[in-house]
């Protein structure tokens, strides 16, 4: 006969358990086997260290160092209109940070040791401001938003390492990230990517700002020791474009420049995946322009190169020649390295320090040549499909029919004062010009 201390039915309460009106008391959780004053103690005084820990890398980290004032309202876009026919200054600003003009969806930006300011195209009026301790490196755009990259210094020199995304109607920060970039950087935008130049050390990101490839010497390696093949090379040109980067490099023991392009998104971001890595059999070559299946590449002797960079002999597109002469204009290495061209309609525009070059944006090959121009020029808005471009002339803006280079009209008179045979890159949003001449930002609009 079993005893009242014998074994339940599962689930069913032992009389024990019910309160005096026969309904089941609830569960209890058993005691901790020790527990004492000085536990208690010991986990109040972690949780505090722990509150007090954040709190003072909080105060002297990112967050405290930085300030942000944004645009409230937002910044509008502005209309398209016709093509002008005068234009006159409506303002302008300092800007020794932003190597290009930036027009940048309904903004226009300006950096320097002051920090990142977004501005009403039309007024000039600050709509948002972004800043920190120390000044931009360099600022440029992709994705739609503003790129800033800050100085860092710290025991090993002074780095272009702090990388903001910035939303452009209202300064908004978006991702960030720590790269490993160094003075003289400039930022260059392809599709989902943007790839930071570098004399030893190119990085490219996706739009989260996330590494997705880099090439050269990396500043610390934890990467396999065959990882970078041409670590020791440096870098005299690089263009991006068509998922691709591209650079030409020099590289010791070698009797030629070499051109290397790699994607832009490899399987893994711990070793880049070449393409093709080809002697040129020149020194003194200048990276041009890239699609995803050419190259274009100037010599010295004032001839343009296309070739192929599909590794594949099968696919591999045959090297093609064109004469530029003098229009093909220096054979130094670009500023900041940086081979730039401005997608316009049909074409991509070349400034080869000379002339302004249109480019079929498919192969490649020169389309037609403007002589005596002062930068490659860029889209006016609203001209699609017959895209229309100005291209600065010492006197104004040149218009032409971006497919052909024929004139569309009288060039534009500007007057810019100063010297007048001095670079000046363009951008337009709107019916406001803008133009960067040295380290500043003049706005242009037409009259009325």
């Amino acid at each position: 006969m079993s005893s009242p201390t014998s074994a339940r039915t599962p689930g069913s309460a032992d009389p024990g358990d019910r309160s005096r009106d026969g309904s089941p008391r609830p569960s209890r959780l058993p005691r901790p086997e020790r527990r004492s004053r000085g536990d208690l103690v010991a986990v109040a005084f972690l949780v505090v260290a722990a509150v007090v820990g954040t709190l003072l890398v909080l105060a002297s980290g990112d967050a405290a160092d930085t300030e942000l004032t944004p645009a409230s309202p937002p910044l509008q876009p502005g209309a398209d209109g016709p093509v002008p026919t005068a234009l006159g200054e409506v303002w302008r600003a300092a800007s020794p940070a932003t190597p290009a003009p930036l027009a940048v969806g309904p903004a226009v930006v300006t950096a320097g040791p002051d920090g990142v300011v977004g501005h009403d195209p039309v007024t000039g009026r600050e709509a948002w401001r972004y800043s920190r301790p120390e000044a931009p490196c360099t600022v440029g755009t992709g994705f739609g938003d503003v790129l800033a990259v800050f100085r860092t210094d710290g025991p090993l020199g002074t780095w272009c390492s702090d990388v903001a995304a910035l939303e452009p109607d209202t300064g908004t920060r978006g991702p960030a990230r720590n790269a490993d970039l160094r003075e003289g950087t400039r930022l260059l935008a392809d599709r989902d990517h943007v790839t930071g130049t570098g004399a030893d050390h190119v990085e490219t990101w996706r739009s989260d700002l996330v590494l997705t490839t880099e090439v050269g010497r990396v500043a610390t390696p934890v990467q396999p020791p065959d990882a970078q093949p041409r670590a020791e090379c440096t870098n005299g040109s690089i263009a991006v474009g068509g998922g691709t980067v591209g650079m030409v490099q020099r590289c010791p023991g070698e009797d030629s420049d070499r051109l290397t392009v790699v994607d832009a998104d490899p399987q893994s971001s711990e070793k880049p995946e070449e393409r093709s890595s080809t002697p040129l059999g020149v020194r003194g070559a200048r990276l041009v322009a890239l699609t995803d299946q050419r190259a274009a590449w100037a010599a010295p002797d004032g001839t343009l190169h296309v070739v192929g960079t599909s590794a594949d002999a099968e696919t591999l597109i045959p090297e093609t020649v064109y004469p530029l002469g003098t229009a093909a204009g220096p054979t130094t290495d670009p500023t900041d390295l940086a081979a730039t061209v401005r997608p316009v309609g049909p074409v991509l525009l070349w400034w080869t320090g000379t002339a302004t070059v249109g480019l079929d944006a498919g192969d490649l090959r020169p389309r037609w040549t403007l002589p005596g121009t002062l930068g490659a020029g860029a889209a006016w808005p609203g001209s699609a499909p017959a895209a229309v471009a100005l291209v600065p002339v010492p006197d104004g803006l040149a218009v032409v029919d971006a497919a052909t280079g024929t004139p569309r009209g009288p060039v534009v008179p500007v007057a810019r004062g100063g010297d007048p045979t001095a670079p000046v890159a363009v951008a337009a949003t709107g019916t406001t010009v803008v133009e960067l001449r040295g380290s500043t930002v003049v706005a242009l609009r037409p009259p009325g």
